[in-house]
Formats: structure tokens, sequence, C-alpha cells
């Protein structure tokens, strides 16, 4: 480690030496090592005395002082190891497995001993460290944070703990002491990560990340924890076979919302907050993982790695990747307190929220931000406690459908309405370059919003036999948040099959790119209509709004819309061989479900056997990540085009 060692790397290889003037008071000399480019300072003492000759004397003390440096880099890398893994295992066996008033001495002594571990670690790294307490703490701050607020955590315990439970009147003392502990540990284990990642740069660096193969990475490791956290004892009322766990961490983490029990009956409290994470880093946080696992594992982004993000994340500034992800979390996060707020303030007090009103909020509302269509309690939206309620249907509505639209286009909307606001307010703004719509925004609105109306009217069409106030609010619903988000009024097993095939069209098309949603997205869809207008109109160009798009555009979507509908294809046969008692239509509806992401189902998936069941595992991660993204990322690196061409021939297609 750098800052404990006595080796600069960053003076040049060689023999030169830096001899002090005696007379001038020098009393140094730098010794420099030709292969390591190494120096080490011998000081005057040593080369006038202490040994048989000054250049032996400070060969002793440079061997005693490499021997006493690798002592400390042996013990501080011991107490790191094994302080990160009492802090891990602390926060695991408070999660994962119910801890009685007799066992709470072992979790008091695992967080003892990793704070115990996290201060003598400190301790070390000052004493065999050159820099001094405050130059250390300045250079590294945020490490430096975490060390104070843990040491706060510390000395607080004992008059906090009292406070805690006077402010959270009926809780037991145990589970807020428990909740103490894990924050403690918590905040240890989150300071030894970042300071692993900061000293295994080097390593990493060599190591060639894809960002596609990144962003894979980050979704499989984070299946695989879910799926080990929803093993625990303290997740589930019984109990769940491996096969639920990888289904329903799957299912959270991709944001379906398909289910194989009813997880409000299934998960205890813990459980649902297990899934309530996976869903949020699923639906958003992933992103954000890839960036920082992809900067931190490889020292910093190179120019090649930052267009392979441009082009994952869809930023036209190719320096503004991390500002654009930075804008996308601070806008999630408040649309989703916006949403917690209105949803609490619509149920108070009513039954269904349950003892944890302000937890059923928050659930709520990521689950409809984020599109996953899960919920805690029974029966979901289709509950007759939420159902008839419009405040709630509304709230979900609308949360679905920001999340359904695209961080693209809400970037677009932020910067268009600060540049009227800007406009409005400064008068003097002469030679102003207006923002607009981009032609993006625009294709994104009108497609998803004919797709709505289209749907709209479409359902309560096909609904002509039972035209009522219901019938309309049900065909709205299901236009607009159904198409994307898994959320239902009613069953969705009772629709007609004509019903039931326009919404597995409808779920195949899903929401807009860089969002939420699933499916083969809005643009696709748009683009493959403006192909076909171009070959009917007979149009040289592809035209949308006044710009002409380039053909490859055409060729992208022709080959998403042919992957998807493989996809479901093979999955359909696929699940009809496994399950051939369950009509065609309800599996091939549970395949566009899965591919799609939406998480709608005709109450097919707890039928489901287990080889089926890892099918539609499967089929949900790739239709989240998308099936050209996968193809892709894997595929050999492309070689320079050739220099000639093949002639050019005709085939008879009609």
């Amino acid at each position: 480690m750098d800052e404990i060692s006595g080796k600069n790397p960053s003076k040049s290889a060689g023999s030169a030496q830096s001899r002090g003037n005696e007379k001038s008071g020098g009393n140094a000399e730098f010794r420099g090592n030709e292969k390591t480019g190494n120096y080490v300072r011998i000081g005057r003492k040593a080369l006038l005395g202490g040994g048989h000759d000054g250049v032996g004397g400070g060969r002793e003390s440079e061997n005693a002082r490499s021997v006493s440096e690798r002592v400390g880099v042996w013990l501080i890398n011991l107490a790191g190891t094994l302080c990160l893994a009492a802090a891990l295992a602390v926060i695991v066996a408070i999660v994962g497995w119910p801890i009685s008033e007799s066992e709470m001495h072992w979790v008091r002594a695992g967080t003892r001993c990793a704070v115990g571990l996290f201060f003598i670690q400190e301790i070390l790294r000052i004493a065999f460290g050159h820099d001094s307490v405050f130059r250390r703490f300045a250079k590294h701050w945020f490490e430096s944070l975490l060390f104070v607020a843990a040491f706060v955590l510390i000395f607080a315990a004992q008059p906090a703990i009292p406070r805690l439970c006077e402010f959270f009147a009926g809780t037991p003392e145990l589970t807020i002491r428990l909740g103490y502990a894990a924050v403690l540990s918590a905040l240890i284990l989150w300071a030894m990560l970042s300071r692993v990642m900061r000293f295994r740069k080097s390593f990493f660096s060599k190591i060639s990340f894809n960002p596609g193969r990144l962003f894979i990475f980050s979704f499989v490791v984070l299946i695989c924890i879910g799926t080990l956290l929803l093993k625990t004892p303290n997740a589930s009322v019984n109990g769940i076979s491996w096969c639920d766990a990888v289904f329903l961490s799957t299912s959270s983490v991709c944001v379906t919302g398909l289910a194989p029990f009813d997880i409000a009956t299934g998960l205890t409290f813990t459980g649902h907050c297990i899934v309530l994470v996976l869903i949020q880093l699923g639906g958003l946080g992933v992103m954000l993982i890839t960036y920082f696992l992809a900067y931190f594992f490889s020292g910093g982004l190179s120019l090649r790695s930052r267009f392979d993000f441009q082009n994952l994340f869809s930023e036209e500034n190719i320096g503004q990747i991390g500002m654009a992800l930075a804008v996308v979390v601070i806008f999630t996060f408040a649309a989703e307190a916006v949403g917690a707020v209105v949803i609490g303030f619509s149920m108070a007090g009513t039954p269904i929220a349950g003892t944890q009103p302000v937890f059923f909020a928050i659930f709520h509302s990521i689950s409809g931000f984020c599109n996953a269509g899960l919920s805690c309690v029974p029966g979901a939206m289709s509950n007759p406690a939420l159902c008839r309620d419009m405040a709630m249907i509304s709230s979900i509505f609308v949360m679905t459908i920001i999340g359904g639209l695209g961080f693209p286009v809400i970037k677009n909307f932020w910067l268009f309405f600060v540049d009227r606001v800007r406009a409005r307010t400064w008068r003097h703004s002469s030679g102003r370059v207006p923002v607009r719509l981009s032609t993006h925004t625009k294709i994104v609105l009108v497609t998803s919003g004919g797709l709505m109306l289209f749907g709209f009217a479409a359902f309560f069409l096909l609904d002509w036999g039972n035209w009522s106030g219901e019938s309309l609010l049900r065909s709205f619903f299901l236009a607009g948040a159904s198409r994307t988000s898994g959320f239902d009024i009613d069953s969705t097993r009772e629709i007609g099959t004509a019903a039931k095939l326009l919404l597995m069209a409808l779920m195949f098309i899903g929401g807009s790119p860089f969002s939420t949603a699933g499916g083969i997205k809005t643009t696709t869809f748009a683009v493959a209509l403006l192909s076909l207008r171009q070959i009917v109109l007979g149009r040289r160009d592809l035209e949308v709004f006044g710009r002409r798009l380039n053909s490859d555009f055409a060729n992208y979507a022709l080959a998403i819309v042919l992957l998807g509908a493989a996809a479901v294809f093979a999955v359909t046969v696929s699940l009809c061989v496994l399950h051939p008692e369950i009509d065609f239509l309800s599996l091939s509806f549970e395949a566009v479900s899965a591919v799609g992401t939406v998480g709608l189902s005709c109450d097919v998936t707890p039928q489901l056997g287990v080889p089926a069941k890892y099918l539609i595992a499967v089929t949900m991660l790739a239709g989240r990540i998308g099936i050209v993204l996968i193809i892709t990322s894997f595929m050999p690196k492309k070689s320079r085009a050739a220099k000639a061409r093949f002639p050019e021939t005709t085939i008879v297609l009609a």
C-alpha cells in the first residue's frame, strides 16, 4: 500500500545520488536503485557511524525499516480482513435470522469485534504511515467521515437507545438495538469496502471490462445476493425453495412482477424490505452500479469505455455521463418521495395499510415508479380495498407512466422547462439558442399517447357487454399502467380472449428506452411503423417531424422485433412441452409477460414446475437486459471494413 510504504514510484529510475552539503547543513543522502527506481533516505548519523561503515549502517537501517513496514502491512491487512468479515456477519445475521434476547450477546460481541478491529486498523495506519493524522483525514475525507460517524454511534449508544425507544413507541427494544447494531456495522462495512476499492485499483486496472458485460454481470450478482437473502429464515414465513428464491429475486431485480406465490402472505416484513431494495436497485441503481464498478475496478474510465457507456446509457454528451446518472438518481428519489407522500395521505387510517403505513406508501411508490408490479398486500391492486380508491389508482398510474417514459425524455423536459423559465425571467436574452423538445422526446410522447388511446378504445369496445364506470376505469388503467407496470385492478384471467391478445401486443411493445419498463420499446415500434410508411408511400428516407433518420435505425428495429418475437416463440413452445395440461393462450401470455418484463399473468406462475420457473427466470433476465445487448456484448470485436465489396444482386421478396 503506497501510503505506508517507503517506496516512491514517481521518481525516475536510475542510480542518481543527492548528497547534502555538510557545511550548509545538508545531512541526507538518497540512494537510487536502477532496476526498481526506488529511493531510500539514509540519515547523516547512519553515514557517519552505527556500523562498520556508513553504507553498511544505512543498509541495516533500510532492512530494519523494510521488515517493520512489511509487518505493519501484514497487521493492517489482517485487521481489515477480520473487520470486514465481522461487520458482514453481523449484518447478515440481523437481516437473515430471528434473534432472541438470549442470543443478543452474539450480535453485541460481533459488533464490538468489528468496531475494535476498525479502530485498531486506523491506529496502525497512522503509526506506520508517513502522513500526519490531520493530513491523512483530509486526504481521505470520505473514509474519515465514516470513521467519525462510527465513533459517534459507538459512544452515543447508551443514551441514544432509550431515546429511540421513546420515539418509536410500540417497537420492541430488541428490534431497536438490532437496528442500531446493523447501522453501525453497515457504516464500518461501507468504509472498508471503499478502502478495498481504492487500494485494489492497480489490480483491477489490468482487467479489460466491457460495459455491456459488466451490465449483465451486475444483474447476475444482484440476483445471486437477493437469492441468498430470500433463503434466510427471517425473510419468509415458512421458508421457500431455492427455485422460488431465484425466481422471486430475478423478478424483483428485473422489475417484472411475476411471483411464484403471494409475497404479501409468504414473506415477512424483512422479506418485503429485501424485495423492495432489489426492486430499487434493479429498476435504477444497476446503471449506477455498472458505472461505478467500471470506474473503481478499472481505475477510471478510458475514452473507449466512455464511448461504450455513451451508447449504453443513450447520453449525447460523452463528458456528462456521470452527471446524467446523478440527475437520474435525484429525480428518481424525488419522484418516489412525492408518490409516497401522496399514497400515504390517500391511504392514511385505512386497515389495508396495516401497522406500517409509511412502509406501505414507500413500497408501492417505488414499485410503481420502477414498473415492478409487486405489492405487499394480498391481491396487489386488485384487492377490493385498493381497486376502488381513486387516489391510490391515480398515484400508481402516474408513477408508472413517468417511470416508463425514459430518463432522456425527462431530462429533455427539465431542460426545456428551465430554459422557458430563464427566458421569461431574463429580459436580455438576445442570441440565446432556445432548448427544444428533441425528436426522441416527440416520438416517445406521440407513440405512448397513441398506444394509450388505442388500447383504451379497444379494451372499452371489447367489453361491450359491460359498459359502465368501472369498465371505463379499468380500460383506461389497462391501456396505460398495465402495458409496462404489471398492475391490474381486476383479475387478468377473467378478461376475454381478444382482450388478452391485444394486451399481449401492448406488453410486447412495452415502455420507452432507458426507463424502468421493458418490451421492445416504443421507439422501436415507431421506427418499424415509419419504415412501413416509407415502403408503402415509396419515400426515399425515414422521415419524422421534419427530420431524416438513418437507415440503420430500421435495420436495428427489425433485429429487435425479430429477436423479441423469436424469444416469445421459443419460450412458449418450451412451456407447452413442459406443461401440456395448461392452455396455450395462458402459456403464451406468460411468455410475453416475461420477455416484456411486465408481470401480468393468468394465474399460471404458481402452477409451473421447477424447469419452467428457471426458464421464465432466464427469460426475465434476457428481457430486462435486452437480447441485442446480450448478443453484441459477447460478440468478437468488429474487424475493419473490407475495401472491396461483393457484387450486388437481387432476389424476389413478394
